[in-house]
């Protein structure tokens, strides 16, 4: 089954556990299953090996949360991976999913992180168990700062992050809060 959503310049869409496989283990028939052009960039910079397994894992346990992890970006004029994007897994007990995203170099500062942010917001608020969506960025992100911001998260705090061994900066987004903006 294939979950898509589309927005003015994107089609978003939900990798399974077979497009995740493939993502690792053949780049050029994932290219192919998705029907789009090969992008020697791909993937972005944020989407190392460690993420591209970790989703690979995810998808692979959770067959059935298709939407709840990865998504890839596609411009339909180039027909082009452009990004990506997606949650941590479905909603927790409170009704929150973290949301995170990645653009290829080329097509930054065009606005389609935005779009694809609140493209996968939407398609989380269709979900009456979403209450809020979060987002965590490195504290020297500027861009994705911004991206939030234009897609109506608040910031929350700073912190430091062990794990990561950097600042982050932690987002949150209410649809209240967006409605009222």
């Amino acid at each position: 089954m294939t979950l898509e959503i589309a927005s003015s310049r994107l089609r978003l869409i939900a990798l399974d556990a077979e497009l995740a496989r493939l993502q690792l283990e053949d780049r050029l028939a994932f290219f192919k299953a998705l029907g789009v052009e090969i992008e020697p960039s791909w993937p972005p910079e944020l989407m190392d090996k460690n993420a591209l397994h970790w989703a690979a894992d995810r998808l692979a346990a959770e067959p059935d949360k298709l939407g709840w992890h990865a998504w890839v970006y596609v411009s339909p004029v180039l027909n082009r991976l452009v990004g990506c994007g997606g949650y941590k897994g479905p909603p927790d007990a409170e009704g929150r999913v973290e949301i995170g995203y990645s653009m290829l170099q080329s097509y930054r500062e065009q606005g389609l992180a935005t779009e694809g942010v609140l493209a996968l917001l939407e398609w989380a608020y269709g979900h009456d168990a979403v209450k809020s969506v979060s987002a965590v960025t490195r504290a020297d992100r500027d861009a994705s700062h911004r991206v939030l911001e234009k897609a109506g998260f608040q910031f929350l705090r700073s912190r430091f992050d062990a794990a990561e061994d950097c600042d982050v900066v932690e987002w949150e987004h209410h649809p209240a809060k967006e409605a009222a903006a």
